[in-house]
């Protein structure tokens, strides 16, 4: 797509991005499931160190019909001709993790591409730039999670994912902050009990 980029996204991305990610959520019928603000992503991705997420965006502007589409380099050129016509269409957000067993791994939190632009290859582009900086920095592999009803499933098989809850038997489980709170103060409570019960 000739007046599309993909580049590394920026902190004023972010009031856009947070608009995408909640479009994946409405999409995944998760709409309340979405509480992370503008704030938290200008905090977690340009604020921390080292970042806690890092993102490529799609970019469609109606200036770039004379800029190629694919070098990174162009976006500043792009910028000055009027990014007020600029728009995210699509992001792919990751972070590095590690497999005690293999090592180094990049983990595709998000990959998201609006509806109009859907077909056009580019959530292909987005996941390529997201397995070349797995490549790039020494990862062993690249991990996701899909609902079971999504079809994206079969986008995946042919870029080369395996199902590992089929082939492997693993479950992905999440303990949310309530559930650890409780567990703490589970623990806490009854390490008061134990303690006075042996007069310390």
């Amino acid at each position: 797509m000739e007046n599309v980029i993909i580049r590394e996204a920026r902190r004023e991305d972010c009031k856009e991005l947070r608009r995408l990610i909640q479009e994946l959520a409405d999409f995944e019928e998760m709409p309340d499931d979405c509480k992370l603000t503008v704030e938290g992503l200008e905090r977690d991705g340009f604020d921390a160190v080292p970042p806690l997420f890092h993102c490529y965006v799609a970019e469609v502007n109606t200036h770039m019909k004379d800029i190629s589409a694919t070098k990174e380099e162009n976006v500043s050129d792009v910028l000055k001709m009027g990014d007020s016509c600029a728009k995210l269409i699509g992001h792919a957000l990751y972070f590095f993790s590690y497999s005690s067993q293999r090592g180094r791994t990049i983990y595709l939190e998000d990959i998201y591409v609006t509806p109009e632009y859907r077909g056009s290859k580019l959530g292909s582009a987005l996941f390529d730039k997201v397995a070349k900086k797995g490549i790039e920095t020494g990862c062993v592999q690249m991990d996701l999670v899909v609902l079971n009803w999504n079809p994206a499933q079969i986008f995946y098989k042919r870029k080369g994912a395996t199902d590992i809850t089929s082939e492997k038997n693993f479950n992905y489980y999440s303990i949310d902050r309530d559930a650890m709170e409780h567990l703490l103060a589970y623990k806490y409570k009854h390490t008061l009990v134990d303690t006075k019960s042996v007069n310390l």
